[in-house]
Protein backbone atom coordinates (compact mmCIF):
# COMPACT_ATOMS: atom_id res chain seq x y z
CA UNK A 1 0.00 0.00 0.00
CA UNK A 2 1.02 3.64 -0.49
CA UNK A 3 2.15 5.50 2.63
CA UNK A 4 1.31 9.20 2.52
CA UNK A 5 3.48 12.08 3.73
CA UNK A 6 0.74 12.99 6.21
CA UNK A 7 0.89 9.52 7.79
CA UNK A 8 4.67 9.81 8.13
CA UNK A 9 4.32 13.28 9.66
CA UNK A 10 1.82 12.09 12.28
CA UNK A 11 4.03 9.17 13.25
CA UNK A 12 7.08 11.45 13.55
CA UNK A 13 5.12 13.81 15.82
CA UNK A 14 4.09 10.93 18.06
CA UNK A 15 7.47 9.19 18.31
CA UNK A 16 10.24 11.60 17.39
CA UNK A 17 11.65 8.97 15.02
CA UNK A 18 13.28 9.78 11.67
CA UNK A 19 11.30 10.10 8.44
CA UNK A 20 12.61 6.90 6.83
CA UNK A 21 12.15 4.93 10.06
CA UNK A 22 8.55 6.14 10.24
CA UNK A 23 7.88 5.25 6.61
CA UNK A 24 9.36 1.76 7.08
CA UNK A 25 7.30 1.22 10.25
CA UNK A 26 4.09 2.25 8.48
CA UNK A 27 4.86 -0.07 5.59
CA UNK A 28 5.48 -2.95 8.00
CA UNK A 29 2.22 -2.22 9.83
CA UNK A 30 0.24 -1.63 6.61
CA UNK A 31 -0.56 1.94 7.62
CA UNK A 32 -1.78 1.14 11.15
CA UNK A 33 -0.48 4.02 13.30
CA UNK A 34 -0.62 2.19 16.65
CA UNK A 35 1.14 -0.89 15.27
CA UNK A 36 3.76 1.37 13.68
CA UNK A 37 4.46 2.99 17.08
CA UNK A 38 4.87 -0.46 18.66
CA UNK A 39 7.23 -1.50 15.86
CA UNK A 40 9.42 1.57 16.40
CA UNK A 41 9.51 0.90 20.13
CA UNK A 42 10.49 -2.72 19.56
CA UNK A 43 13.35 -1.53 17.40
CA UNK A 44 14.43 0.85 20.14
CA UNK A 45 13.74 3.85 17.92
CA UNK A 46 10.78 5.38 19.76
CA UNK A 47 10.63 5.98 23.51
CA UNK A 48 7.93 4.33 25.61
CA UNK A 49 6.92 7.61 27.17
CA UNK A 50 6.26 9.39 23.88
CA UNK A 51 2.59 8.96 23.15
CA UNK A 52 0.09 11.49 21.89
CA UNK A 53 1.06 14.08 19.33
CA UNK A 54 0.71 17.74 20.16
CA UNK A 55 -1.91 19.85 18.44
CA UNK A 56 -0.83 23.42 17.62
CA UNK A 57 -3.60 25.34 19.38
CA UNK A 58 -3.44 28.35 21.67
CA UNK A 59 -5.52 29.11 24.71
CA UNK A 60 -5.21 28.42 28.42
CA UNK A 61 -5.79 25.88 31.16
CA UNK A 62 -8.10 27.26 33.84
CA UNK A 63 -9.15 25.87 37.22
CA UNK A 64 -11.72 26.82 39.83
CA UNK A 65 -12.18 25.44 43.36
CA UNK A 66 -15.53 25.81 45.11
CA UNK A 67 -17.42 24.59 48.18
CA UNK A 68 -14.44 25.17 50.51
CA UNK A 69 -12.21 22.81 48.59
CA UNK A 70 -14.77 20.06 48.13
CA UNK A 71 -15.37 20.66 44.42
CA UNK A 72 -13.02 21.58 41.62
CA UNK A 73 -13.00 21.93 37.84
CA UNK A 74 -10.17 22.00 35.30
CA UNK A 75 -10.86 23.36 31.80
CA UNK A 76 -8.97 23.75 28.54
CA UNK A 77 -10.25 26.68 26.49
CA UNK A 78 -8.76 27.16 23.02
CA UNK A 79 -8.38 30.13 20.69
CA UNK A 80 -6.21 30.93 17.69
CA UNK A 81 -3.47 33.13 19.14
CA UNK A 82 -1.70 33.54 22.47
CA UNK A 83 -2.49 37.27 22.30
CA UNK A 84 -6.22 36.56 22.57
CA UNK A 85 -5.62 33.96 25.32
CA UNK A 86 -4.09 36.74 27.44
CA UNK A 87 -7.05 39.11 27.13
CA UNK A 88 -9.40 39.71 30.04
CA UNK A 89 -12.40 38.81 27.87
CA UNK A 90 -10.98 35.36 27.15
CA UNK A 91 -10.10 34.76 30.81
CA UNK A 92 -13.57 35.90 31.85
CA UNK A 93 -15.12 33.41 29.43
CA UNK A 94 -12.94 30.63 30.89
CA UNK A 95 -14.24 31.51 34.35
CA UNK A 96 -17.83 31.51 33.12
CA UNK A 97 -17.34 28.13 31.44
CA UNK A 98 -16.03 26.70 34.71
CA UNK A 99 -19.06 27.98 36.62
CA UNK A 100 -21.38 26.67 33.91
CA UNK A 101 -19.82 23.18 34.15
CA UNK A 102 -20.32 23.11 37.92
CA UNK A 103 -23.94 24.24 37.57
CA UNK A 104 -24.93 21.99 34.65
CA UNK A 105 -22.64 18.91 34.94
CA UNK A 106 -22.67 18.25 31.15
CA UNK A 107 -21.61 14.77 29.96
CA UNK A 108 -19.58 16.47 27.21
CA UNK A 109 -18.18 19.96 27.08
CA UNK A 110 -19.56 20.65 23.60
CA UNK A 111 -23.15 20.22 24.79
CA UNK A 112 -23.60 23.90 25.57
CA UNK A 113 -26.85 25.49 26.65
CA UNK A 114 -28.24 28.28 24.47
CA UNK A 115 -27.15 30.96 26.94
CA UNK A 116 -23.57 29.66 26.96
CA UNK A 117 -23.57 29.47 23.15
CA UNK A 118 -24.54 33.14 23.13
CA UNK A 119 -21.63 33.98 25.46
CA UNK A 120 -19.21 32.13 23.18
CA UNK A 121 -20.54 33.91 20.11
CA UNK A 122 -20.33 37.30 21.82
CA UNK A 123 -16.69 36.73 22.80
CA UNK A 124 -15.81 35.38 19.36
CA UNK A 125 -17.35 38.44 17.72
CA UNK A 126 -15.51 40.81 20.06
CA UNK A 127 -12.08 39.16 19.86
CA UNK A 128 -12.26 38.14 16.20
CA UNK A 129 -11.07 34.55 16.73
CA UNK A 130 -12.64 31.15 16.90
CA UNK A 131 -12.94 29.96 20.51
CA UNK A 132 -13.77 26.43 21.67
CA UNK A 133 -13.92 24.61 24.99
CA UNK A 134 -11.93 21.43 24.43
CA UNK A 135 -12.27 19.36 27.63
CA UNK A 136 -12.87 19.48 31.36
CA UNK A 137 -12.45 17.47 34.56
CA UNK A 138 -14.86 17.88 37.47
CA UNK A 139 -14.04 16.41 40.90
CA UNK A 140 -16.30 16.49 43.94
CA UNK A 141 -15.67 14.88 47.31
CA UNK A 142 -18.21 12.18 48.12
CA UNK A 143 -20.64 13.01 50.89
CA UNK A 144 -19.02 10.77 53.53
CA UNK A 145 -15.43 11.35 52.39
CA UNK A 146 -12.99 13.84 53.85
CA UNK A 147 -10.22 15.59 52.03
CA UNK A 148 -9.48 18.36 49.60
CA UNK A 149 -9.78 19.10 45.90
CA UNK A 150 -6.65 21.02 44.92
CA UNK A 151 -5.65 22.64 41.65
CA UNK A 152 -2.27 23.67 40.34
CA UNK A 153 -1.73 25.80 37.26
CA UNK A 154 1.87 25.99 36.08
CA UNK A 155 3.17 29.52 35.31
CA UNK A 156 2.10 30.43 31.79
CA UNK A 157 -1.36 28.79 32.11
CA UNK A 158 -0.49 26.06 29.59
CA UNK A 159 -0.40 23.15 32.04
CA UNK A 160 -2.74 22.34 34.91
CA UNK A 161 -3.55 19.61 37.43
CA UNK A 162 -6.66 18.79 39.45
CA UNK A 163 -6.11 16.50 42.45
CA UNK A 164 -8.31 14.76 45.00
CA UNK A 165 -6.42 14.15 48.25
CA UNK A 166 -8.30 12.16 50.89
CA UNK A 167 -7.91 11.90 54.66
CA UNK A 168 -9.88 10.61 57.66
CA UNK A 169 -10.62 13.78 59.65
CA UNK A 170 -11.66 16.84 57.68
CA UNK A 171 -9.93 19.18 60.13
CA UNK A 172 -6.58 17.90 58.81
CA UNK A 173 -7.23 19.62 55.46
CA UNK A 174 -6.68 22.97 57.18
CA UNK A 175 -3.17 22.02 58.31
CA UNK A 176 -0.32 23.64 56.39
CA UNK A 177 1.43 20.28 55.97
CA UNK A 178 -1.64 18.81 54.25
CA UNK A 179 -1.95 21.79 51.91
CA UNK A 180 1.77 21.62 51.10
CA UNK A 181 1.45 17.91 50.36
CA UNK A 182 -1.44 18.61 47.97
CA UNK A 183 0.71 21.20 46.21
CA UNK A 184 3.76 18.90 46.08
CA UNK A 185 1.77 16.01 44.59
CA UNK A 186 0.07 18.29 42.06
CA UNK A 187 3.42 19.68 40.94
CA UNK A 188 4.73 16.11 40.71
CA UNK A 189 1.85 15.17 38.39
CA UNK A 190 2.45 18.29 36.31
CA UNK A 191 6.15 17.48 35.93
CA UNK A 192 6.02 13.70 35.36
CA UNK A 193 2.59 12.96 33.84
CA UNK A 194 1.87 9.61 35.57
CA UNK A 195 -0.73 7.28 34.07
CA UNK A 196 -2.07 5.85 37.36
CA UNK A 197 -1.62 6.17 41.12
CA UNK A 198 -0.50 2.58 41.79
CA UNK A 199 0.63 -0.35 39.64
CA UNK A 200 -2.55 -2.25 40.55
CA UNK A 201 -4.50 0.20 38.38
CA UNK A 202 -2.59 -0.73 35.22
CA UNK A 203 -4.53 -3.10 33.00
CA UNK A 204 -2.87 -6.54 32.61
CA UNK A 205 -2.88 -6.18 28.82
CA UNK A 206 -0.84 -2.95 29.09
CA UNK A 207 1.78 -4.69 31.23
CA UNK A 208 1.95 -7.69 28.89
CA UNK A 209 2.31 -5.40 25.90
CA UNK A 210 5.23 -3.62 27.57
CA UNK A 211 6.87 -6.95 28.40
CA UNK A 212 6.49 -8.14 24.80
CA UNK A 213 8.19 -4.96 23.58
CA UNK A 214 11.06 -5.39 26.07
CA UNK A 215 11.50 -9.03 25.01
CA UNK A 216 11.69 -8.00 21.37
CA UNK A 217 14.20 -5.28 22.22
CA UNK A 218 16.39 -7.79 24.09
CA UNK A 219 16.26 -10.28 21.21
CA UNK A 220 17.14 -7.54 18.71
CA UNK A 221 20.13 -6.70 20.91
CA UNK A 222 21.12 -10.41 20.81
CA UNK A 223 20.90 -10.85 24.55
CA UNK A 224 21.30 -14.48 25.80
CA UNK A 225 17.95 -16.25 25.98
CA UNK A 226 18.48 -17.27 29.62
CA UNK A 227 18.68 -13.65 30.85
CA UNK A 228 15.93 -12.11 28.71
CA UNK A 229 13.19 -12.56 31.31
CA UNK A 230 15.42 -11.01 33.98
CA UNK A 231 15.99 -8.03 31.69
CA UNK A 232 12.25 -7.75 31.05
CA UNK A 233 11.44 -7.77 34.78
CA UNK A 234 14.05 -5.08 35.40
CA UNK A 235 12.62 -2.88 32.68
CA UNK A 236 9.03 -3.38 33.83
CA UNK A 237 10.04 -2.21 37.32
CA UNK A 238 11.49 0.94 35.77
CA UNK A 239 8.27 1.32 33.81
CA UNK A 240 6.27 1.22 37.06
CA UNK A 241 8.50 3.96 38.50
CA UNK A 242 7.84 6.01 35.40
CA UNK A 243 4.04 5.73 35.12
CA UNK A 244 2.82 4.98 38.67
CA UNK A 245 2.58 8.15 40.75
CA UNK A 246 3.40 6.63 44.15
CA UNK A 247 6.47 4.84 42.80
CA UNK A 248 7.95 7.84 41.01
CA UNK A 249 11.02 9.58 42.46
CA UNK A 250 9.77 12.69 44.24
CA UNK A 251 10.70 15.71 42.11
CA UNK A 252 11.87 17.74 45.11
CA UNK A 253 14.03 14.91 46.44
CA UNK A 254 14.98 12.24 43.90
CA UNK A 255 16.27 9.94 46.67
CA UNK A 256 12.74 9.41 47.95
CA UNK A 257 9.55 8.25 46.27
CA UNK A 258 6.21 10.06 46.22
CA UNK A 259 4.86 7.38 48.58
CA UNK A 260 7.64 8.16 51.05
CA UNK A 261 6.75 11.87 50.81
CA UNK A 262 3.16 10.96 51.72
CA UNK A 263 4.36 8.69 54.54
CA UNK A 264 6.33 11.62 55.99
CA UNK A 265 3.20 13.79 55.98
CA UNK A 266 1.15 11.01 57.58
CA UNK A 267 3.62 10.78 60.47
CA UNK A 268 3.55 14.54 61.03
CA UNK A 269 -0.23 14.75 60.90
CA UNK A 270 -1.01 11.42 62.56
CA UNK A 271 -3.47 10.77 59.78
CA UNK A 272 -3.91 8.33 56.91
CA UNK A 273 -3.72 10.16 53.57
CA UNK A 274 -4.70 8.74 50.18
CA UNK A 275 -4.44 10.06 46.64
CA UNK A 276 -7.79 9.88 44.94
CA UNK A 277 -8.34 10.80 41.30
CA UNK A 278 -6.27 13.29 39.36
CA UNK A 279 -6.32 14.98 35.97
CA UNK A 280 -3.49 16.66 34.05
CA UNK A 281 -4.15 18.93 31.07
CA UNK A 282 -1.40 20.29 28.86
CA UNK A 283 -2.48 22.82 26.26
CA UNK A 284 -2.62 21.22 22.82
CA UNK A 285 -2.57 17.57 23.93
CA UNK A 286 -4.64 15.26 21.79
CA UNK A 287 -7.65 13.88 23.64
CA UNK A 288 -7.84 10.14 23.08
Amino acid sequence: MTITADQVKKLREKTGAGMMDCKRALEKSKGDLKKAIDYLREQGIAKATQKASRVAKEGLIFSAIQSQGKLGVLVELNCETDFVARTEDFKKLAQEVSTWIVDHRPPKIDQLTESMKVRFNQTIAKLGENIAAKRFALFEMEEKSNGLIYSYIHPGDKLGVLLELKCQADAVTQEQEFKQLAKDISMQIAATNPLVTTRDELKPEIIEKEKDIYRTQAKNERKPEKIIERIVEGKIEKYYQEVCLLEQPFVKNQDRSVKQRIDDAQKKLGEEIMVGQFARFRLGDEVG
